[in-house]
């Protein structure tokens, strides 16, 4: 009686550290909070990154909306969030406290620093849309590149994050986020998200 008692203790070990060692499981029990802030695109990435990852892993991911853009950066800089987006020249301009220049890639590479250095946050690649939408506009100057900020303490937990999101880069260009943005003012962004994602075969 002992030895099949002892038997299916071992079986069961075995069947956990099959469980655990699963990649599509491996994030299941943890949640990625992914912040956002009032914006129709801040509101239709939300929902593209959080059906996503949780279609990919299985990983609990939940949306926490901020008013002001100043929110959601204080948010990700203080790991409130797991992700957030913005556009690269802003960020540089608003929280960096530097001049913008031309050049999209430059300010990128200055931008990684600073939020790697300053606030202790990763900026992963950008998607591909640099658009102007409603509200983003200031002075007629370019927001640029929109990307992934992922805070430190995110990427501790889950270390294949980054490149999961990579699967993300170039799908979203202008056309496209324009065309997303025009079908989720009439329909549930959530739902537009998925349909998007299924329709590119990344879930």
């Amino acid at each position: 009686m002992r030895r099949i008692g002892t038997l299916m203790i071992v079986m069961a070990a075995a069947v956990a550290a099959l469980v655990i060692s699963s990649p599509a499981r491996a994030c299941v029990g943890r949640t990625i909070l992914i912040g956002y802030h009032d914006a129709p695109d801040q509101v239709m990435v939300a929902n593209i990154l959080a059906v996503f990852i949780d279609e990919r892993t299985g990983t609990t991911v939940k949306l926490s909306r901020f008013r002001t853009r100043e929110e959601a950066f204080d948010a990700i800089r203080g790991d409130k969030v797991s992700l957030y987006t913005d556009y690269s020249s802003i960020l540089l301009s608003e929280f960096g406290g530097e001049r913008p220049v031309a050049d999209d890639e430059k300010n990128i590479a200055r931008l990684k620093e600073v939020l790697n250095r300053k606030y202790n946050v990763v900026w992963l690649d950008p998607f591909g849309y640099d658009r102007y939408f409603p509200g983003e506009a200031k002075n007629g100057e370019r927001p640029g590149k929109a990307g992934v900020m992922l805070c430190k303490d995110a990427l501790s937990k889950f270390p294949a994050l980054p490149k999961l999101l990579g699967k993300l880069r170039g799908v979203l260009d202008n056309e496209t986020m324009a065309s997303l943005l025009r079908e989720a003012s009439t329909s549930d962004p959530k739902a537009v998200a998925r349909r998007f994602l299924k329709s590119r075969k990344l879930i």
